[in-house]
């Protein structure tokens, strides 16, 4: 779970810190007055993409850190994988520079965006009300089955093997059909690049060479300026060592100073020479050598631009050409052994996108089923979702199923689209021609509730963070729907942005946002509502007047209906406590 949330300089918020309990937290406040700042600041630590334009006026970076607690199997997999500190609770960190460069850490080890990404499966899932447009795509669906389902679609490696077996062999196919033509062609390029013969790191230290010759007159002037003013130092500092001498012939306490003397002339006499050998180098350098530089600098240019690539790549180009010069020479691999190892490659790639696709038809019917009950209780009674798993063709893909082509990719072959039938006798649609705005929510809602209850994923409770899943609904529906999270917070920890009263009064725990001018300067800030604040709140959700009597009289029948269910064991006796900050370790990197 999530144990503590700080934010820092993140648009509105200037520092806010606080504990946060297991079970359902409802987060209100007005419009604008950053809600939505701590899902994004939930979402930078997972990952997230982050810009300047996120960083408070007049800051320089803006902070997210939180303490996670809890998977303590899976977070020690994941922090030994990758040599990160093994410590729990687990602090993450991110920060984001007004520059709109970020930087991110778990428990104070240096990591990249991929890391937190990969480590925000194992405690978080965020869910907002741009996501319900995802039910609207059937070529998201797949994603969306994986993500509900817990099932992680990892064949980049095995596709990326047959699309390299399947680029060598069209390559093998290319080069017989014109092997004379290809061998002269190799061998006129790999002569003019080892004419170059350009080496590893040579271009930039070329390029780094060439900046001083450019000043190479200034260089010359300054320096023989530089040697002729030491001349005159020197004549200067021996006129004053030859009265010193004289005086400490008289005085020998004064020998110090001659010998002091003497030393500084012997410097200022080094000092001279290197100055007049730079004056004479730049002098000699500065023509020869700049078109020379000149010269190589632009034969680099010219052979990327032949090749296509970067000039610092062209010592790899010249030994892919000649690796290939040689085996074309040579022979190299046969076509057929080339056919037979695309293949294995096609072999190992269709028996895990078969295990891929196993898994999910194995669990869609479970999911289909737990999803109409959930509907039936968010007010869609008789509607039913089907999820239709087939396979995605690709005619240029040389993996085979049942003699047809099928995709390859790190999602594997499975093609899915999920079709609603609102009314029972009316049909399965896709979603785009017939859903709703408040349907797509529920829906939404309704999936993610099933792949829970399915254990999909991970045995651990997650972090569950709705942004306004509850949008486009309202009346007895918005009452549904706060049930349905509640249901969600027995097992999960849940934190639900809302502007609906029926979802709020749900709620175990209430957070209010507010957002006021201090010293001319917009702040947001969070507190706790309990009690008769919390009743005027939900009475201002209800009807923008929190005084009314009525408006009153409806938040506490809300709340007097919200029954309150059993926590998790572990979470029995929690209750919201005081703000403080996470105790996060320095960052090492």
């Amino acid at each position: 779970m999530l144990s503590s949330l700080r934010i820092q300089n993140l648009a509105l918020v200037e520092d806010l810190s606080v504990d946060l309990q297991p079970g359902f937290t409802a987060l209100t406040g007005e419009t604008g007055a950053g809600k939505s700042l701590l899902v994004d600041a939930l979402s930078l630590l997972v990952g997230a993409r982050g810009d300047g334009d996120m960083v408070r006026q007049g800051a320089s970076r803006a902070l997210a850190e939180a303490v996670v607690d809890g998977a303590f199997a899976a977070w020690s997999a994941f922090l030994a994988e990758r040599g990160l500190p093994e410590e729990q609770p687990v602090v993450l960190r991110r920060e984001v520079g007004a520059n709109g460069r970020s930087r991110a850490w778990i428990n104070g080890g240096a990591c990249s965006l991929a890391d937190l990404r990969e480590a925000g499966r194992i405690w978080m899932r965020l869910t907002s009300q741009h996501d319900h447009q995802s039910l609207l795509a059937e070529d998201r669906h797949l994603g969306l089955l994986d993500e509900v389902l817990g099932i992680r679609a990892d064949l980049a490696r095995e596709a990326g093997e047959v699309r390299e077996a399947q680029a060598r062999l069209a390559a093998r196919r290319r080069s017989e059909a014109q092997k004379v033509e290809r061998l002269a062609w190799l061998a006129e390029h790999i002569a003019d690049l080892e004419k170059l013969a350009p080496a590893a790191g040579e271009w930039a230290r070329l390029r780094a060479e060439r900046e001083p010759l450019r000043h190479a007159v200034h260089l010359e002037a300054a320096f023989r300026e530089g040697a002729e003013a030491l001349r005159e130092a020197n004549r200067l500092v021996e006129e004053a060592h030859r009265a010193q001498a004289r005086a400490a012939a008289i005085l020998p306490a004064a020998q110090p100073e001659v010998d002091r003397l003497r030393s500084a002339l012997l410097e200022l006499e080094d000092l001279q020479a290197l100055a007049q050998d730079q004056a004479v180098r730049w002098s000699r350098e500065g023509v020869d050598r700049i078109e020379a530089l000149e010269d190589r600098l632009a034969h680099f240019e010219k052979l990327a631009r032949r090749h296509r690539c970067e000039p610092e790549d062209l010592a790899q180009v010249l030994a892919a050409l000649c690796l290939e010069q040689r085996e074309l020479e040579d022979g190299g691999s046969s076509l057929k052994e080339l056919e037979t190892a695309l293949a294995g490659a096609a072999a190992a790639y269709l028996a895990a996108a078969e295990d891929l696709h196993r898994q999910r038809a194995a669990l869609v019917q479970a999911l289909e089923k737990d999803v109409h009950h959930r509907l039936a209780a968010l007010g869609m009674a008789g509607c039913r979702v089907q999820v239709r798993l087939g396979l995605a063709e690709d005619p240029a893909s040389p993996v085979l199923r049942g003699g047809l082509p099928v995709r390859c990719s790190a999602q594997g072959f499975s093609a899915a689209a999920i079709w609603i039938e609102p009314n029972v006798g009316e049909g399965f649609r896709p979603l785009a021609k017939i859903a709703s705005g408040g349907e797509l929510s529920r829906i939404m809602l309704a999936l993610q509730g099933a792949g829970m209850a399915l254990g999909a994923g991970s045995g651990d409770p997650l972090v569950l963070v709705l942004d306004e899943v509850d949008a486009g609904i309202g009346g007895e529906t918005a009452l549904a729907v706060g049930g349905a999270v509640r249901e969600l917070g027995r097992r999960h920890q849940v934190l639900a942005v809302t502007h609906l009263a029926q979802v709020a009064a749900r709620a175990e725990h209430h957070g209010f946002l507010r957002k006021e001018v201090q010293d001319g300067r917009t702040r947001s800030s969070l507190g706790w509502m309990t009690g008769e604040g919390r009743t005027r709140e939900l009475a201002r959700l209800l009807s923008g007047h929190p005084d009314r009597p009525e408006a009153l009289a409806h938040a506490r029948i809300l709340l007097d209906g919200a029954v309150q269910p059993a926590l998790l064991p572990d979470a029995a006796a929690s209750v919201p406590g005081k703000a403080r900050r996470p105790k996060a370790p320095a960052p090492r990197g």
